[in-house]
């Protein structure tokens, strides 16, 4: 089973309108929401951990899983209220969010809510602004330190200034998960936000010698560099019509979730068994879902079905 732990919410499209109102397409999201959902679309067994609201947006959240078969069995229902991020597109459809989910239901996890499990995830995935704002940061990194010896653990920092500015909180926070994660998957755009004049690959170098089995840095439309203990492996993109970018790292981490399963590498000793090869094929899997998202509006995460050609070719 992989676990995904994190924040549940809607993104607020605006949408040019006359007068004085303002019209939104409201759709569902969150990163690591996105992530089990993606992982679902790819045939593999799925769970979430976070807190969803009892309001209507939460509901919704919770009918949207059940419909893609992702397991409701660690959902925490609250009657806290659902976040809401506001997304305003540039000329490349590149998202920029604002953030209305102070206290709301996916923040409001404490450590006294965290699940027993009758048998351990194989994958244990966080990131993004769950694991940075209070309490529900605490409680993730003291159910990472429960789970580690037994699970792999995976962490996408996915910063969001507009959660919180301060980007040295982002930096050592992230520092702080680097020697807990096995797998650590983060774009150069939030490398440079946290990490500003430091090249990426001294970086994920750096975080290797700490204790990373794989670290991934994806590049937008220039694709990704994946580096191992033993290797270091460059992809290009792959060219779309973008309707946005929105979901496409989430869909990058499930396809990177879900290819290394398929490549029996969900144990630290499969990560460092990891060559050149696998990890090129592994690599392109990746940046084909996320190209495929990039073609469509919205966190609208491809399924197996189209990745056929690329999922046989892992092995």
């Amino acid at each position: 089973m992989f676990l995904i732990c994190g924040e549940a919410l809607f993104d607020l499209f605006g949408d040019a309108s006359s007068g004085d109102n303002l019209s939104f397409d409201a759709r569902i999201g969150g990163s690591p929401y996105n992530v089990a959902m993606g992982l679902a679309r790819l045939g593999e067994e799925a769970a979430f951990f976070g807190g969803i609201s009892n309001d209507a947006f939460g509901e919704k959240l919770v009918q949207k899983f059940r419909a893609e078969g992702v397991s409701q069995d660690f959902v925490l229902r609250t009657d806290y209220l659902t976040t809401l991020s506001v997304v305003q597109k540039d000329e490349h459809g590149h998202p920029a969010y604002t953030f209305y989910g102070t206290e709301a239901a996916d923040r409001m996890i404490t450590v006294d809510d965290l699940p027993i499990f009758a048998k351990p995830p194989q994958v244990l995935h966080v990131g993004s602004y769950t694991a940075l704002v209070e309490p529900v940061a605490t409680a993730l990194k003291g159910l990472i330190r429960r789970e580690r010896d037994h699970t792999l653990i995976s962490f996408d920092p996915n910063i969001r200034p507009t959660v919180e500015p301060d980007m040295g909180l982002w930096r050592s926070n992230t520092e702080a998960l680097v020697p807990l994660t096995d797998v650590i998957k983060v774009s150069d755009e939030d490398l440079a936000l946290i990490m500003p004049g430091e090249p990426a690959e001294d970086i994920a170098r750096s975080w290797l010698a700490r204790g990373a089995g794989l670290v991934i840095v994806t590049r937008g439309r220039d694709g990704a560099t994946a580096f191992t203990a033993k290797a270091e492996v460059s992809r290009p993109g792959v060219k779309v019509q973008v309707e946005d970018t929105v979901g496409a790292g989430d869909t990058f981490q499930a396809a990177l979730l879900a290819g290394l399963k398929e490549l029996g590498a969900t144990g630290k000793s499969g990560l460092g068994n990891l060559d050149e090869a696998r990890l090129n094929r592994l690599l392109e899997f990746a940046v084909k879902a996320a190209a495929i998202t990039c073609s469509r509006r919205g966190a609208d995460l491809p399924r197996r079905s189209e990745l056929e050609k690329e999922w046989h070719a892992l092995k």
